[in-house]
């Protein structure tokens, strides 16, 4: 590889690390969370289909199963849309630990996209045209959404 590829490669690679931690223009998990009423997080808030800990398991869910799909071709996706959202309600102990699980997936799509020896364009060859790069924006763009929707919720909540 060129220095020039390198050097784009290398500027590619700290972008989507970058989206996938946050910042710019998306929220931190850790700005979101911090001070976030998660003893009421398994709360109904009148007009919304979800609590705040259904938003924060599906996408935990999601994000899981985007990860999973890059990493292993033999990979099962849940049913959609019913496997992509929890039933219960919540409550802060299950709050803490879809956390804890979003943080280690996300340090774990972090990984493979630092890892100069994956291929951020490379079709993986158990999908349809799916790549590592395109995984790792899927996140970007489905954690933003719910982020959004986390940080609307926590408003309501306060």
């Amino acid at each position: 590889m060129s220095t020039e590829q390198n050097n784009y490669d290398g500027s590619l690679r700290a972008h989507v690390v970058k989206l996938l931690n946050g910042g710019d223009a998306h929220l931190y998990f850790d700005d979101l969370y911090d001070g976030f009423p998660i003893e009421r997080c398994g709360e109904k808030i009148h007009g919304l289909p979800y609590t705040a800990w259904q938003v924060l398991e599906h996408l935990r869910i999601a994000q899981w199963d985007i990860i999973e799909f890059a990493r292993d071709p033999d990979y099962v996706s849940p049913s959609f849309p019913e496997g992509y959202w929890p039933k219960e309600d919540g409550n802060p102990k299950l709050w803490q630990a879809s956390l804890t699980k979003i943080r280690a997936d996300l340090n774990q799509i972090v990984s493979m996209v630092s890892d100069t020896t994956n291929d951020l364009l490379a079709p993986f060859p158990h999908g349809t045209g799916q790549t590592l790069l395109r995984q790792a924006l899927l996140i970007v763009d489905h954690n933003s959404y719910h982020l959004g929707s986390l940080a609307l919720m926590k408003r309501l909540l306060q």
